[in-house]
C-alpha cells in the first residue's frame, strides 16, 4: 500500500509539472509576436536618411539668439514629405535622444517642392556651424535630411529699459552732472556666466560697472550701473565682451573625462544707449 500510495503522489507531479510547463510554453507563444511587434517598431524609430529630399542651404547663414528668427530653408523634394518637421541639431534616434543638443523650429511650413520656413525660438544655445536637419514624421519609418554647419548662432542680449515701451533702448537726458548715473539691466540668452569678473560692459567707449549677475537656466541677467554725466547728446552701442570657463566631454578608449575650456567673444547692441 506504501508503494501504490507514493506512485499516486509520483504521476501527480509529474502531471501538475507538465501542466505548468505547457501553460508557460503557451504563454511564451502567445507573446511573441507583441514582442516581435515592439522589436520592429523600435526599429521604425530609428528613422533612415531621406533619399527624396535633400538641404541645400539656409538664409540668414547667421542669426542672435535673444529673440526668435525666421529662417528660409532651400532644398530639393520638398513635395514629397507628408508631415514635415525640422529642428536645430542632427538627427537622433530615440535610444540616442539628447535633447538638450536638439532645438525644435516652430511654424514649419513647406511652401512648395524647394522651400520651407521656420522659426527659430529666441534663447537658442550660441553655436557656431550648427546643424539644421528637416524631418518627415508622417512616414514609417520617420526619414530626415541634416545639413552640417548650416547657420551660427550669435549670443547676444535683450535691453532691459524699464520705461515701458519694450523698445530695449535706454534713454536718458544729458546732463553735466557727473555722477548723473543709470541702472539697467541686460539679459544674455543661452549663455550661463559664472563669474562677473569675466564680464565687461561699454557704453560707446566708456566702462560700465557690472554690479552682479543672476542665472536663470541657459540665460544670464548682468546688472549694470553706468555713469554718463557730461558725455555728448547721441547714439551709443552697448557691447558685452566676455569670457567663460565650460566643461567639455571627451572620450577616449570607452572612458569620458570631463576638460575645462575657454569660451570668448564681444556682442553688440547697438544704437542701444541714447542721450537726449
Amino acid at each position: 500500500m506504501k508503494n501504490t500510495k507514493c506512485t499516486k503522489q509520483g504521476k501527480k507531479f509529474f502531471h501538475s509539472a507538465l501542466f505548468l510547463l505547457l501553460t508557460a510554453a503557451l504563454a511564451l507563444a502567445l507573446a511573441m509576436p507583441v514582442l516581435a511587434r515592439a522589436d520592429h517598431d523600435d526599429d521604425e524609430n530609428e528613422g533612415s536618411e531621406s533619399t527624396t529630399y535633400t538641404i541645400t542651404s539656409v538664409s540668414p547663414s547667421a542669426i542672435e539668439n535673444y529673440q526668435s528668427n525666421e529662417i528660409t530653408i532651400t532644398g530639393t523634394g520638398f513635395g514629397t514629405i507628408v508631415q514635415v518637421g525640422a529642428q536645430l541639431g542632427e538627427w537622433e534616434d530615440d535610444e540616442k535622444d539628447d535633447t538638450d543638443d536638439v532645438v525644435a523650429l516652430t511654424n514649419v511650413t513647406v511652401v512648395n517642392g524647394t522651400t520651407i520656413t521656420a522659426t527659430i525660438p529666441a534663447g537658442a544655445e550660441a553655436e557656431d556651424n550648427e546643424d539644421i536637419t528637416v524631418y518627415d514624421s508622417g512616414v514609417t519609418p520617420n526619414t530626415y535630411y541634416t545639413l552640417e554647419d548650416a547657420l551660427t548662432v550669435h549670443p547676444s542680449f535683450e535691453v532691459d529699459d524699464e520705461d515701458g515701451d519694450d523698445d530695449e533702448i535706454i534713454e536718458v537726458d544729458r546732463t553735466n552732472l557727473k555722477s548723473a548715473k543709470a541702472l539697467f539691466n541686460l539679459t544674455v540668452a543661452g549663455q550661463s556666466f559664472k563669474n562677473k569678473r569675466w564680464l565687461k560692459v561699454r557704453v560707446g567707449n566708456k566702462k560700465g560697472v557690472i554690479s552682479g549677475i543672476t542665472r536663470t537656466g541657459d540665460n544670464t541677467i548682468v546688472r549694470v550701473k553706468f555713469k554718463y554725466g557730461k558725455m555728448a547728446a547721441g547714439n551709443y552701442n552697448i557691447s558685452l565682451t566676455y569670457k567663460n570657463r565650460l566643461k567639455k566631454a571627451v572620450t577616449r578608449n570607452g572612458k569620458t573625462k570631463y576638460r575645462n575650456i575657454w569660451e570668448s567673444g564681444t556682442m553688440t547692441n547697438n544704437n542701444a544707449f541714447v542721450i537726449q
